[in-house]
């Protein structure tokens, strides 16, 4: 299986189960080839099992977006580049070619963006969340945040059977929002309600700007910083 941005920058959404060694091809990033390993696969599956399912969905989405961060980064590495962190891990086929860099060598190296970090919670949230109702995809889209415009991944949850703002969901896990609470500014994960038509448009490749999750339920809670607006189109083929 490969997984792969489109050049004409469309969207990509990948629902179907992840499979060993798969390639997620980071050539639009200017990066080489990620090998989803049979290392990294057991360790979802390890961190997905050993989690104990709240019935508060927003805590899960927050500890899954914990589980991620806890898995990728470590006080105790030398700060690296994301290039040489790509570059110092290459995997050779037996013909000594370079074929990619294996997932699991990212653990602890500080250096995880938005694609590691969509395919983490991706797995970890199709094994907790088998049989539930909601259905977590991948999505490969673009970001703009201020001047800045970029390839992004991130997921999208989605529940037929609800409505608004639970119906979909989307779950930057690269990005946590930055709010105000009774004068007190902190994090929260990115956690975003979609109506129908700022899905539909995600979807058609057109950009939306949704709503804080938190904001939606509590209009105490108040969303600062730069707005981010999904599905911008971008013409860079390189971002952070």
């Amino acid at each position: 299986m490969v997984i792969q941005r489109k050049f004409d920058h469309t969207p990509v959404l990948i629902s179907e189960d992840i499979p060993e060694n798969t390639e997620f091809w980071n050539d639009l990033m200017g990066l080489g080839i990620l090998i989803i390993d049979k290392d990294f696969i057991d360790e979802m599956n390890k961190i997905a099992s050993e989690y104990q399912l709240s019935s508060n969905f927003i805590k899960i989405m927050t500890d899954v977006n914990n589980m991620v961060n806890n898995y990728y980064y470590s006080s105790n590495e030398n700060d690296l580049s994301r290039s040489k962190a790509y570059s110092m891990n290459y995997v050779q086929d037996e013909d000594g070619m370079i074929i990619g860099t294996k997932l699991s060598s990212f653990k602890g190296k500080n250096v995880a963006e938005c694609s590691e970090k969509s395919i983490a919670a991706y797995m970890i949230l199709k094994k907790l969340l088998q049989g539930k109702k909601f259905k977590p995809s991948i999505m490969l889209s673009d970001l703009k945040t201020g001047t800045e415009v970029g390839p992004h991944a991130f997921i999208v949850l989605d529940n037929e059977n609800a409505e608004y703002p639970s119906k979909h969901i989307l779950f930057d896990v690269h990005n946590p929002a930055e709010i105000v609470m009774n004068g007190e500014k902190t994090l929260t994960a990115g956690l975003y309600g979609l109506t129908d038509e700022e899905y539909s448009d995600l979807l058609e490749g057109k950009e939306c700007s949704p709503t804080l999750l938190l904001n939606i339920f509590d209009s105490n809670y108040k969303e600062i910083g730069e707005k981010r607006i999904y599905g911008a189109k971008s013409k860079e083929k390189l971002v952070r």
